[in-house]
């Protein structure tokens, strides 16, 4: 039998934030299936390594302490904060931020907005990583999106307060309606939509929000409800959990990083509306990302809007600047993306389900939109369990 080992685990779980609970339910996760762990869940091991303690291996939010003093031991690390200032100095598992931005952007584009903005906090690569995604779908269509930033501690004083609200009322001089804007993290954009809702603003009439980690009691609370993306926090500790279990067997640590894609984007008040002028387009909109995983034809999506086909053709092109069939294409991607993550489900199944005609037209498809076959696309995102 082999021997129990003892994992420090920093994740600060005295913040009442579901993405370290939920990276922290992975990492156990793991070691309750596949190995035999006992947890320390103090943030300071590197005080405890001092005073002479013994850690088979550290994982979770590891800083500079933490790093030295473990390297100095030799003791195994993987780390999951991608804002540490020591992150590329030793093995990680980090939530893709840029992947983040770029669902973010694809959801506010979709819906018909096409000012993005960003709004993130300073000196954070998890907030420049989402910004840089957003505008790399930006870019394609010639689409602004501006950035701004604030403080991470915003909300602890009075006077961090009062700046932030001038900061916010800042950005919005420069928002023109109907705007879309993405936060990296929900306490975020909770706070800029109660700013902006004072101001006069109209959510999501004239300014759809999106949050980060789908934090549901604020999402919950935020007026409409905020949309959120759901990282897959658990995903990201049970792959961190893997990973030390390997450098604690004498494995080589991997050369890079390991980027965790986010799960899906939940879609609340706050961004529940499609920003075109024409209600026949957006009528349209509506039925075809509720529908996308029937077998929808143009003729179908035309007739539910109540139009001609060359009349919602016209309409698609002077407010999405696409045709009908390429958004249509675009959104059974999308859906098969996260069913291919989410599921074991056999490709050409999946292929039926989110209503590709043929599985060679869906792989021509696929390959065109993300540069890699659905196979591939799995193994890259898919989940670990059963490499194990």
């Amino acid at each position: 039998m082999s021997r129990k080992r003892h994992v420090a685990v920093v994740i600060d779980l005295n913040w009442p934030y579901k993405r370290h609970y939920e990276v922290f339910a992975g990492i156990r996760d793991f070691a309750e299936k596949h190995a035999d762990w006992t947890f320390d869940l103090g943030n300071f091991p590197h005080h405890e390594i001092s005073l002479g303690k013994h850690y088979d291996g550290i994982v979770g939010r590891i800083g500079k302490d933490c790093f030295l003093a473990a390297q100095k031991v030799g003791i195994p690390m993987v780390n999951t904060w991608i804002d540490s200032p020591v992150a590329n100095k030793m093995p990680g598992v980090q939530f893709d931020s840029r992947a983040t931005g770029r669902m973010a952007a694809e959801h506010l584009i979709v819906r018909g907005f096409r000012r993005l903005a960003h709004f993130g906090y300073r000196a954070s690569l998890d907030a420049k990583g989402h910004y840089e995604g957003m505008c790399e779908v930006a870019r394609k269509y010639a689409y602004p999106c501006t950035a701004h930033t604030t403080h991470s501690s915003f909300g602890t004083t009075a006077d961090r307060w009062s700046r932030f609200v001038e900061n916010v009322k800042r950005a919005q001089d420069s928002w023109v309606a109907p705007q879309g804007v993405a936060f990296p993290y929900d306490e975020l954009g909770h706070a800029v939509s109660s700013i902006c809702r004072s101001e006069g603003w109209k959510i999501p009439e004239e300014l759809a929000l999106i949050g980060g980690c789908n934090e549901l009691p604020i999402c919950n609370a935020a007026n409409p409800s905020l949309s959120s993306i759901d990282r897959g926090d658990c995903k990201c500790g049970y792959e961190a959990a893997y990973l030390l279990n390997q450098l604690m067997k004498g494995k080589k640590a991997p050369l890079e990083i390991l980027m965790i894609p986010p799960k899906e984007l939940v879609v609340r008040g706050s961004s529940d509306i499609h920003a075109v002028s024409d209600p026949r387009v957006a009528r349209a909109l509506s039925h075809m990302v509720r529908e996308s995983s029937d077998k929808l034809s143009v003729q179908d999506i035309a007739q539910f809007a109540g139009v001609g086909r060359q009349t919602l053709e016209r309409g698609f092109q002077t407010h999405l600047g696409r045709t009908i069939n390429d958004e249509l294409i675009r959104l059974r991607i999308s859906k098969l993306k996260r069913l291919l993550v989410e599921t074991e489900e056999s490709v050409k199944e999946l292929s039926a389900k989110v209503g590709f005609g043929t599985t060679a037209n869906m792989f021509s498809m696929f390959k065109r939109h993300t540069g890699m076959t659905p196979r591939e696309y799995r193994e890259k995102h898919g989940s670990s369990q059963g490499r194990l």
